[in-house]
């Protein structure tokens, strides 16, 4: 099998288009992860005046220590959560990102095997 101009061009073709799959997957991956953190971000700046306000309306010390040890709770929770979130957005971004590029190297791969075994 000679590799003609055909050939190598079709290849390109074919890297080339990989590569923009790439980039509007990457694109699209980090508009999400970036929307999410911004949701996050409010999120995390109204649960903060919340908590300063039940923190203000304490009458007692023991009444500050249950509010606040409430307030850790439910901020450990929420830590947990988001984490878990961003790790699986993190992993679609990834599987999306990577695919174009396991499905080019599908194909390329029996084909430079087959030349290399022709050449040698």
């Amino acid at each position: 099998m000679t590799v003609s101009f055909t050939d190598i061009s079709a290849f390109s073709q074919e890297s080339i288009d990989s590569l923009v799959r790439v980039n509007t997957a990457a694109t699209k991956g980090f508009e999400t992860l970036a929307k999410h953190f911004v949701e996050l971000t409010t999120k995390s700046f109204e649960d903060a005046v919340a908590a300063s306000k039940k923190i203000a309306a304490v009458k007692s010390p023991t009444e500050f220590m249950q509010v606040q040890t409430k307030l850790f709770q439910d901020s450990f929770e929420t830590m947990v959560d988001e984490t878990k979130k961003v790790s699986e957005l993190t992993t679609t971004i990834f599987k999306d990102v990577s695919a174009p590029l396991a499905a080019q190297f599908k194909t390329a791969a029996p084909k430079a095997a087959a030349a290399m075994k022709k050449a040698a």
